[in-house]
């Protein structure tokens, strides 16, 4: 799974800052994912890459991004992977296709 990766480059972005009454907030754009089964599985993750953040809350955001219908051809904008289109109900790609996590410290 890819959110290993991802939960690895996080615990190492930050490993050695100080966290002490501060909120992670991860902003999340793109992917073929469920933003919930990606939510879960990265969570999973970063337990096992960096215990010491399990007393740090990590907050997630997923961003909505472009996606294009594969019924229609309509381009609308959406956060979740199985999100119909508005015009036809029709099935949609993300037009970014892999995720990518911004990290921010709030606090």
């Amino acid at each position: 799974m890819h959110e290993a990766g991802i939960a690895r480059s996080i615990a190492a972005a930050l490993r050695g800052r100080a966290l002490a009454g501060r909120v992670v907030r991860l902003r999340v754009r793109g992917g073929h994912h469920d933003p919930g089964e990606f939510e879960a599985a990265l969570r999973t993750h970063l337990r096992i890459e960096a215990p010491e953040l399990d007393a740090v809350p990590i907050e997630l955001v997923h961003e909505a991004v472009p996606r294009l219908c594969v019924g229609c051809g309509a381009e609308f904008v959406a956060p979740g992977a199985d999100d119909p289109c508005p015009t036809c109900g029709g099935a949609s790609l993300p037009l970014q296709a892999h995720e990518q996590v911004e990290v921010e410290l709030v606090g």
